[in-house]
């Protein structure tokens, strides 16, 4: 089953640290190859890489935070022939507790390739803030900013200077329970107020309505994400739930402008996702998953997506990458499930397809186009 092996990560309780080490660093990689490679109409010759709460860069218990993987990962590429991160990511590391940035400034500074390095990192220490990231992102180029909404006052208005500008993205870790505790805590619902915007009457009004702690769940993140998909804005989330209790414990979020990004980013949380038995990823982990007798009553399954496919008359003609990149968006479909969406219809004889020469052809490869019977 596709994402087995990684998706142990999460079978034992993680805290906030080791989950943004583990996705915001994959996420890195892949997100500086699209914006330098993937842009083939912008000569982007620059980017940024902003950690506003970055930790020592290395544990007590000598395990290496982002920073430091990040750094690693930016100097492993050093003369690449496919994309030297070195040549062209700017990194900034702030922390707003002064002990975890000496240690950081330390750490990184120990590092046996630091004076190798063609952009030092920049290390500052204080409260985020929306001069903190305007200062980092003046320089007007592509950036990949990490936030903990919850982690210092951040203002909706902070969240969004942060992806104004064309290539910028935000990853954000939520630790859900702090989310649900401060919608009810008057000490702390200025923070929210300035997060939500006029969205937070709404939550209150629904939470005094509302005593199913699922529905609330689901209104609270439902409301995030049109904050941002109002502006415009992709948005991706990854559910992880406690491994020993049927309560969530942290969301990841994505936001982005480029389809590619969001896409990208799909895939990497794949790998760590529960599965159907069909195949379909959940985007979510330790979700105790129950298996149904009928697998179209599930909201994704196969044959559900083989019958989007044939009443959509503009997929005509479409190669199934295209099909794939169009459609995957605020589905749980990943790649390889339009390849098995599209055998299914090739079976029934409700679609042909067609090689790069345009002749009919059985091989199903993702250049292939499909056209209707």
């Amino acid at each position: 089953m596709p994402g087995i092996s990684t998706s142990d990560f999460f079978q034992s309780k993680r805290d906030t640290s080791e989950i943004k080490t583990k996705f915001l660093n994959e996420y890195f990689k892949a997100w500086a190859a699209i914006m330098l490679k993937g842009q083939s109409y912008k000569n982007i010759t620059k980017l940024l890489y902003l950690d506003l709460f970055s930790g020592p860069g290395i544990y007590d218990d000598n395990k290496l935070s982002t920073p430091i993987k990040i750094l690693n990962s930016i100097h492993e590429s050093k003369g690449s022939k496919f994309i030297d991160y070195d040549k062209h990511v700017q990194t900034v590391f702030n922390d707003i507790e002064v002990e975890q940035y000496e240690k950081l400034k330390i750490n990184i500074e120990s590092l046996p390739y630091y004076n190798e390095l063609t952009f030092k990192p920049i290390l500052t220490n204080g409260p985020a803030s929306l001069n903190l990231i305007k200062e980092a992102l003046k320089e007007k180029i592509p950036s990949l900013t990490f936030i903990d909404p919850l982690g210092y006052g951040f203002t909706q208005k902070m969240l969004m200077f942060s992806i104004q500008r064309w290539g910028s993205d935000l990853f954000m870790l939520f630790n859900f329970n702090r989310i649900r505790a401060a919608i009810a805590n008057s000490k702390v619902e200025q923070n929210m107020l300035e997060i939500f915007g006029n969205k937070f009457a709404e939550l209150q009004e629904f939470y005094s309505k509302e005593s199913s702690p699922q529905k609330r769940e689901l209104f609270i993140i439902e409301t995030f994400e049109s904050i941002f998909e109002e502006q415009g804005f992709m948005v991706l989330k990854f559910r992880i739930k406690f491994p020993d209790k049927d309560q969530t414990s942290h969301y990841l979020f994505f936001i982005s402008k480029v389809s590619l990004a969001i896409t990208r980013a799909k895939e990497i949380l794949s790998k760590y996702s529960d599965y159907q038995a069909d195949g379909i990823p959940q985007f979510g982990a330790n979700l105790n998953l129950q298996p149904v007798l009928n697998p179209d009553m599930n909201n994704y399954s196969i044959n559900n997506l083989a019958s989007i496919i044939k009443s959509n008359n503009k997929f005509d003609g479409y190669k199934i990458e295209q099909i794939y990149k169009e459609h995957n968006y605020k589905t749980n479909y990943i790649k390889i499930n339009y390849k098995e969406a599209i055998s299914k219809l090739k079976v029934s004889e409700v679609i042909y397809l067609l090689d790069k020469n345009g002749r009919k052809t059985d091989k199903i490869t993702y250049t292939a186009k499909v056209k209707f019977t």
